[in-house]
């Protein structure tokens, strides 16, 4: 756990993450009849666009992209439950609720595919 907390770009990306997080919640709070659509995306795919690295093994991005995943929908849960949530949605089943967790999943699959295709361009270019 030690080697988590000390890597600075995991944190970056973590810090990123909740701080979209704090925004989305101050705009559903100003607006709960609007949705958000970008934000579970945003949220989830920051950790793993961030957190890259020369290097890194695949199971790194795996891992960073469930920590965003697990953020936003955190995040969405808790607009959720205080009723922030009330705007329409883009998919045809659901809520904004169904919505917000979806689209987390589907960030953190572009952040990680993102993060490999990064890193894998840094990978060539200093070596």
């Amino acid at each position: 756990m030690d080697i988590l907390l000390s890597d600075e770009q995991l944190r970056s990306g973590v810090l990123t993450a909740g701080l979209l997080a704090a925004v989305w919640a101050i705009a559903a709070f100003a607006q709960p009849s609007s949705t958000y659509h970008l934000a579970p995306i945003l949220i989830a795919g920051a950790v793993p666009i961030l957190s890259r690295r020369h290097g890194a093994r695949f199971s790194r991005f795996i891992l960073a992209a469930l920590g965003g995943s697990l953020m936003a929908s955190t995040a969405a849960v808790a607009l959720s439950a205080f009723d922030l949530l009330r705007g329409p949605s883009l998919l045809p089943y659901g809520g904004a609720l169904a919505e917000a967790l979806t689209f987390a999943g589907v960030g953190a699959a572009i952040g990680a595919l993102l993060a490999v295709v990064l890193a894998a361009q840094l990978s060539r270019s200093s070596g």
